[in-house]
């Protein structure tokens, strides 16, 4: 196996971790903050604060985030091998990637990146043993007390991107395109067919008991 093959299965494991984040972050994303042509949707916000599927999918979905971002940028030897720390290491001179002659002031420059994001990727780890200490069912508070922002974590999230984007196109002369497979829009149809169809529902209700109420006034 060639080195550039080698690096491929290195960053097949670790792009899988992006996308999962980011598919994960999108749907977390519009599920604290629904929004239609840049406008909060109250109605939508109330109606996902008061559904348990909902509040406790915002909850699941923000636990998946934290722990695919803590695999991708815990600076551990011991564990998550596969992250950008180790990845930029390995990409070094003394690495075992240095046969690819990626520029040194390249690498610098993006571990320069990921240290501007110390503050965000120690609140990802603090976070990541908080919530698997998490046992009691009140989810709805859990990102709107965490010290880690949405903002900060989208910051972070395309920090990430752009150094694995960079170094595809750089090794392989091909860029990779980083996207969710769905995106926050599928989950506003869906919450939109459901009030749809419990607004429909209430008119029904409200219809036949007029109706019946009319039978017994004027039969």
């Amino acid at each position: 196996m060639t080195k550039k093959e080698q690096l491929k299965k290195d960053l097949d494991k670790i792009t899988k971790s992006i996308v999962t984040s980011l598919q994960s972050f999108e749907f977390c994303y519009y599920l604290n903050y629904p929004k239609n042509d840049n406008e909060l949707d109250k109605k939508h916000l109330e109606y996902i604060t008061k559904s348990g599927f909902f509040s406790f999918s915002r909850y699941a979905l923000w636990r998946l985030t934290i722990l695919e971002l803590h695999k991708l940028t815990n600076d551990k030897k011991e564990t998550d091998k596969y992250n950008l720390h180790h990845l930029l290491r390995k990409l070094k001179k003394d690495g075992i990637y240095s046969s690819l002659k990626v520029d040194g002031l390249k690498i610098n420059k993006w571990e320069t990146e990921l240290k501007k994001q110390t503050e965000s990727i120690n609140q990802v780890s603090n976070l990541r043993f908080k919530l698997y200490a998490h046992t009691d069912n009140n989810y709805k508070d859990i990102i709107k007390n965490s010290e880690l922002t949405l903002k900060a974590t989208e910051d972070l999230i395309n920090v990430i991107v752009k150094i694995i984007f960079e170094i595809y196109l750089i090794v392989y002369d091909t860029h990779f395109e980083f996207k969710p497979i769905y995106e926050r829009k599928i989950v506003r149809k869906i919450i939109s067919d459901i009030l749809s169809k419990k607004g429909s529902d209430r008119n029904k209700v409200i219809g036949k008991f007029i109706k019946n109420a009319n039978k017994k006034n004027y039969s």
